[in-house]
């Protein structure tokens, strides 16, 4: 009884803050709910104590508190049923008493350094039950509370909302206080002191009270539902308020809890309905009151500096880490990385896509290109940043499944995107500001690479996008995408790995050119990759057997007969087995390693439970260069410089160096472990040595690929040499005629300084590319030369080379 006198007489002051319009009554249901939350939170003074955040600047304290934690230690059954129905009173009547049993006597030792009793704003947070999709709001949800999961695709900027003014009589002076609901201006509509009936009124601007302001648009994650795969997105608005603002960026995948309400189209900024709307039907747009914002990318970043082995039992990773894994998803990591230990690598690359046949170094980068590196120097800022992720493009015929690979890893990535570049613009891919319809203000709206932010973004079709390549060299090395249009000046986060398709321009691959022929593509460009594959649909009878078994046993869809073409596909091609591995000391290759089988088939590891292997060594594995990982690299870069000046391809730069670290760093957390040993490096030279092999020149070994130099060359080459010669030889055709003997072509040559070791064989070499004709006996005639004629010299003139040199060892 002395508790209720207490109540009655404490609950006015109160009440004033959060029912200000509303006369207090013992017998009111706000009132009743008030009361019925005193008893509890008096004994848990400091657990609110603990959880409350002053902000002595905003005018507001704000009181974050979980859902499912505030009904384990103060269960009420008024508050639920109450939150359900009407949860604006709900959330006001738990912060009245929380403002109650936090402000008063018996609480003030809790805050030695003092405190305001201002206005608390609860932050409800984790509200299972009312998880909705965002294609399931309708007009039944219209004032419940929701909560929906999305990427932020469009951010404002924060401007301060109105919530009340005073309006003075321009015909007695009289003083009008008006709260603008919603933030809706709506001005008084008369006078009604001493008997005046004015309707004039001017504002006084000192006088009005506002808050911060800001709107955003999240979008439905792709893989939320599959079901709706092939629809557009659905989107949603949502308006954060006082300390929400500025809580997220565009790309953040946010989870929000907020109220439905309602828009009408009609309204403009002033609160007006627009002109001629008689007659027309009243449409109402839905968007979301947000009264918690938890941002994953904040979750995320509290686990960044996780250092110790993540070998240890489930039991002892802290609890903090574990939110986002189940306890069935941690025991599945703990034993698929103890069964296969030394293995995972093989293991996850059968997973990766296993109706493509082959392409085990293929997979093996994508899969490296999932996990990615480990960047460094983002918290440092007297450091300069260096990106962790890393870029794979895949370049080959068409028919060898590049698309199929491309999607399959988009679905395995724990933050996966794919688009199509013709569909796609230099907008759609980085960012883009546009114009609010109902403001009038610009706004920010994310593209892809932006909305993968700390995943994986595929582009299939990559050659078809060649004008908007320009767009995306900043923000594949800097992994920002820097926007400067109508008066905004901004950088949004593109921390993603880019997987990329290409078909030759010629729609098969040609031999006899270089990779920049092929593609038509900058160097520029193709320099930001850190692995590039090719990949060649050669005719081979076995081959092509096991192929087409293979293929019939997936579209057959039998389970036994599909296990049985792999198993005959491993056991066909130039492997080992794991018996005859024990029973010799030699140690195979990567791609021996790949390829080989045992005796027990094993199916391939589901997307799901990859995706959450992927998840959990990103976020919780660093790994760091151990010495003999360092030898290991530096060796085969340094060998790489010296092989780069007598080889002619491009000389290795410091680049190269870095995407070896970042893979080798995705192959130690592949494994979970936290120190790169020597033979992860080594594996690692095996992909990229693959990756580096020259197509053109196949049959006289790797070189590597050439960045500098447009069509392929550098200067003092072969093939720059060969071009040199050809043009001069072509003016000189169109002055004095299109026949040259012998001695004419040696004089071109002293005269040119041609840096070619035997003037004979290169004129035979020039004669059995086609580029020179023999008229007759010692006679030449150069033949008429296309406007690519440079690109198919060189090539040409390098392929005969290889082969003369190849001849002569013979």
């Amino acid at each position: 009884m002395q508790q209720a006198v207490v109540t009655e007489q404490i609950v006015p002051e109160a009440w004033t803050l959060y029912f200000p319009d509303e006369e207090h009554s013992p017998d009111d249901r706000r009132a009743v709910l008030v009361q019925d939350l005193l008893p509890r939170f008096t004994s848990l003074t400091r657990w609110l104590a603990d959880r409350l955040q002053p902000q002595q600047v905003t005018g507001r304290h704000r009181l974050s508190i979980g859902y499912e934690e505030l009904q384990n230690v103060c269960s009420s059954f008024e508050f639920s049923a109450a939150l359900d129905l009407q949860p604006v009173e709900a959330l006001a009547c738990l912060g009245a008493a929380a403002h109650q049993v936090l402000f008063s006597p018996q609480a003030q030792q809790l805050f030695p350094e003092g405190i305001e009793p201002l206005k608390i704003v609860v932050r409800l947070e984790g509200h299972p039950s009312s998880m909705r999709h965002i294609r399931q709001l309708k007009s039944s949800s219209i004032g419940k509370i929701v909560s929906v999961k999305g990427t932020i695709v469009r951010i404002s900027a924060v401007k301060p909302l109105i919530q009340c003014m005073t309006f003075t009589c321009t015909r007695c002076g009289g003083e009008h206080q008006v709260r603008f609901p919603e933030g809706i201006y709506t001005p008084p509509t008369g006078c009604n002191l001493d008997g005046c009936r004015s309707k004039s009124f001017k504002p006084q601007k000192k006088s009005a009270q506002s808050l911060d302001w800001q709107k955003i648009r999240i979008q439905e994650l792709s893989q939320a539902d599959k079901e709706e795969a092939g629809r557009v997105p659905r989107t949603l608005e949502v308006e954060l308020t006082r300390d929400l603002v500025d809580s997220c960026s565009a790309g953040d995948v946010v989870t929000v809890l907020g109220i439905i309400k309602v828009l009408s189209t009609d309204a403009e900024a002033g609160g007006k309905g627009s002109k001629g709307t008689a007659g027309k039907r009243s449409l109402f747009l839905l968007y979301l009151d947000a009264v918690s914002v938890v941002n994953q990318r904040g979750a995320n970043q509290s686990c960044k500096d996780t250092t110790d082995q993540i070998s240890q039992p489930v039991d002892h990773l802290p609890s903090h880490q574990a939110t986002s894994f189940t306890l069935r998803d941690l025991h599945f990591i703990v034993k698929f990385s103890q069964e296969y230990k030394g293995q995972q690598l093989k293991q996850l690359v059968h997973a990766l896509c296993p109706a493509i046949y082959g392409h085990e170094l293929v997979k093996a980068g994508v899969v490296l290109a999932l996990f990615g590196g480990v960047p460094k120097g983002n918290d440092d800022l007297a450091s300069v940043p260096v990106r962790g992720d890393i870029h794979c493009l895949i370049v080959g015929d068409p028919g060898i499944g590049k698309s199929q690979l491309l999607k399959a890893a988009s679905a395995a990535a724990p933050r996966g995107l794919y688009v199509c570049g013709p569909s796609s613009s230099s907008a759609g891919l980085t960012a883009t500001v546009v114009r609010d319809p109902l403001s009038g203000a610009f706004a920010l709206e994310a593209g892809a690479l932006v909305l993968a932010d700390r995943g994986v973004c595929c582009v299939d079709e990559f050659d078809k996008i060649t004008a908007e390549h320009q767009a995306l060299l900043g923000p594949l090395e800097q992994q920002e995408v820097c926007v400067a249009k109508a008066g905004l000046v901004a950088s949004l986060p593109a921390r993603t790995s880019l997987l990329a398709a290409a078909n030759p321009a010629g729609g098969q691959y040609n031999r006899a050119k270089t990779l920049l022929q092929n593609l038509k593509m900058s160097a520029a460009m193709l320099s930001r990759f850190d692995i590039i594959f090719v990949l060649l649909d050669q005719p081979d009878q076995r081959r092509d057997e096991r192929l087409s078994e293979h293929v019939m046993a997936m579209h057959s869809g039998q389970g036994d007969r599909v296990r049985r073409a792999h198993q005959g596909s491993l056991q066909t091609r130039p492997a080992v087995s794991l018996a005859a591995l024990d029973s010799t000391a030699q140690q195979p290759s990567l791609e021996d390693s790949l390829k080989m089988y045992s005796d027990e088939a094993h199916d391939p590891l589901p997307t799901q439970l990859l995706q959450k292997y992927i998840a959990y060594a990103r976020q919780y594995c660093h790994p760091v260069l151990s010495d003999d990982a360092k030898q290991v690299l530096k060796e085969y870069y340094c060998k790489l410089r010296q092989e780069s000046l007598t080889l002619e391809g491009t000389p290795v730069t410091a680049r190269q160096l870095e995407s070896l670290i970042r893979m080798a760093e995705a192959r130690a957390r592949l494994e979970l472990v936290q120190i790169v040993t020597a033979q992860h490096a080594q594996e690692v030279i095996d992909i990229s040595s693959e990756s580096r092999h020259d197509v053109q020149g196949a049959a006289a070994g790797a070189s590597c690929l050439d960045f500098r130099v447009p069509g392929g060359s550098r200067a003092g080459s072969k093939q720059a040499e060969a071009h040199r010669f050809l043009s001069a030889l072509s003016r000189r055709a169109k002055q004095s005629g299109n026949a040259f003997s012998v001695h004419q072509l040696f004089d071109l040559s002293d005269h040119l300084q041609l840096k070619v070791p035997d003037m004979r064989d290169f004129i035979d070499q020039l004669n059995e590319a086609g580029e020179l004709l023999k008229k007759g006996p010692q006679t030449y005639a150069v033949r008429s030369m296309p406007s690519n004629a440079s690109q198919q010299i060189s090539s040409q003139v390098s392929r005969f080379s290889a082969m003369s040199q190849s001849a002569s060892q013979s």
